[in-house]
């Protein structure tokens, strides 16, 4: 018993971690940038294939734009789990694991699935970009305002939680965004003397969870020589 709590436990500390994460996609901290406009009526990067279920006009992607696939990896992966303890027969199911265990990591699946459904990574010759499923704007940011939109050129690391080849949180660092919000949340920690002293770079700091093609993504990163550091 002791051991299914300590398991359940640990699961719940890694889900808070992600549902934070997962939380902040819609609410990544930008800044308006001239970079965040594209030309209008280039369509040759759009899937055209794609079946049109509304009148809204998506937003005009630039030539060559790169639309990251989404990844239920994480959702599914999640849904499992919650599953394991929550079905009768489970060896890890218990009246607590079950309620603290079981129906939250269930419903952060369920959460999970509809960001992946409803949620784009795109990457054009300039920029990564967060945008809906339609390939219409997320809006404007809800901290500072201005596209969801990153310049290549501002950033100044990111990285794959725990592993590239078991994604869970993907995450950047830039200088895009205002230098008086580089320390809020996450970033105090990130950007200070400790972290510095260690190699790190001043910026703003992103999470979010991999609820796209990791491969496709950092590969992306790569291939416009995003900033890494090897820390």
């Amino acid at each position: 018993a002791t051991s299914n709590i300590m398991i359940t436990m640990n699961l719940l500390k890694s889900s808070l971690l992600l549902l934070i994460s997962s939380t902040s996609v819609q609410s990544f901290t930008t800044t308006p940038s001239p970079l965040a406009s594209v030309p209008r009526n280039t369509k040759k990067a759009v899937d055209l294939a794609r079946p049109t279920t509304s009148k809204t006009t998506s937003t005009s992607l630039a030539v060559g734009t790169e639309i990251v696939e989404p990844s239920y990896n994480l959702a599914l992966g999640s849904l499992a789990l919650g599953a394991a303890f929550g079905v009768p027969g489970s060896p890890l199911k218990s009246k607590l694991s079950a309620f603290l265990g079981g129906i939250p990591l269930t419903l952060f699946g369920l959460f999970l699935a509809f960001q992946t459904t409803t949620l784009r990574f795109t990457l054009d010759d300039d920029n990564f970009s967060l945008v809906k499923s339609n390939l219409e704007s997320t809006g404007e940011n809800v901290v500072v305002g201005g596209e969801n939109v990153w310049s290549y050129k501002s950033f100044v690391n990111y990285d794959v939680f725990p592993s590239r080849n078991f994604p869970i949180l993907i995450y950047f660092k830039e200088t895009q965004t205002p230098e008086d919000q580089w320390n809020i949340g996450p970033g105090e920690q990130a950007n200070s003397e400790e972290a510095l002293a260690k190699g790190a770079v001043r910026g703003q700091v992103h999470f979010f969870p991999a609820i796209g093609n990791t491969e496709q993504l950092i590969g992306g990163f790569e291939k416009h020589d995003c900033a890494k550091l090897d820390l």
